[in-house]
């Protein structure tokens, strides 16, 4: 069979078909009620399937691959889905078949002793990250709130050892797959950041005209373009690498997270240039979008790891979780 660099025409088709129920379940402007998502919006998720996809069907799940996982996640990117959705689809990989069902798990990165997480009030699971791997946890009560301007989220610290032990470690192949996911909502959110400045720029107007017409503006709009889509492309290729359990499928999920989070990062950054000083307030979007691409990008620890981490696969060493 000959080698695959993009998803199947059937595999495409089911992408297409969640993006106008994640639209409607998830509108942008829910995210100046709240950084949770609501108890109805967990419920539609739950009924779409969404958080047993690649669960195998002998255990209740869809039994989907990689590739379909990882097209679905980007559109949760898009939709700057909240990152308990995230944890809890990727927790999945990790759970045992009797502790799933789309309960809420929340997300969090493990830093020296400290322990930072993204809450959320419906959690019964943490889903804790570190520089070399990932950790199924009960969720801790006794944390204090960091922050929670910053961040557009409540971050909430705990000391390592209040998590007790951990309910389940992820594999060095469960870690990789929780790397694509990283890489696919941050490919959303890249492409989420591109729709607003490209419809705003099309609405503001000065000079009598447009500023979407004019050369900076264009200049910007493009390569936030060229940006989302080398980030989609480069998640659809390290996921179809996965499924076809290619020998370069590590390089390609380390390179995708790394692409895709710094071309999240430098469309966010772009679209508020583009919206000007109005990108900052709280009235406009643009500003959640670059807080909720740094939580994302900090939960999986960081770009420079992920250079290291390439450059790892690159010189054909065994692949290391660094």
């Amino acid at each position: 069979m000959s080698e695959r660099y993009h998803p199947n025409a059937d595999q495409v088709a089911f992408a297409s078909s969640v993006e106008k129920p994640l639209a409607s379940i998830l509108p942008l402007s829910r995210l100046h009620e709240s950084h949770e998502e609501t108890e109805p919006s967990w419920q539609s998720l739950r009924e779409l399937g969404l958080f047993d996809i690649a669960v195998p069907e002998a255990q209740g799940g869809s039994g989907l691959g990689a590739t379909e996982e990882a097209l679905l996640v980007l559109e949760l990117g898009r939709r700057v889905a909240a990152p308990s959705v995230l944890a809890t689809i990727a927790a999945a990989h990790l759970q045992p078949a009797a502790d799933r069902g789309g309960s809420p798990v929340a997300a969090g990165y493990r830093r020296g002793e400290r322990t930072l997480i993204v809450d959320d009030t419906r959690a019964q699971r943490l889903l804790v990250r570190s520089s070399h791997g990932a950790s199924l946890f009960a969720y801790p009560r006794a944390t204090r709130v960091l922050d929670s301007q910053l961040w557009s989220s409540r971050l909430l610290a705990t000391r390592s050892t209040e998590l007790g032990p951990p309910l389940a470690e992820a594999s060095p192949a469960q870690l990789l797959r929780l790397r694509l996911l990283d890489a696919a909502a941050l490919a959303g959110i890249a492409r989420a950041a591109l729709d607003m400045a490209v419809a705003y720029a099309g609405l503001r107007e000065q000079f009598g005209r447009p500023i979407g017409s004019f050369q900076a503006i264009k200049h910007h709009c493009a390569n936030m373009a060229l940006g989302a889509r080398s980030a989609a492309d480069q998640v659809s290729f390290a996921a179809v690498a996965l499924d076809d359990a290619r020998p370069d499928a590590a390089l390609q999920v380390e390179s995708a997270f790394y692409v895709a989070g710094a071309a999240a990062l430098d469309n966010c950054g772009k679209n508020i240039q583009i919206h000007g000083g109005m990108g900052f307030s709280d009235e406009a979007d643009p500003h959640r979008l670059v807080k909720r691409a740094r939580v994302l990008v900090e939960i999986a620890g960081g770009l420079e790891a992920a250079l290291e981490r390439v450059a790892v696969c690159s010189s054909g060493a065994p692949h290391a979780h660094v």
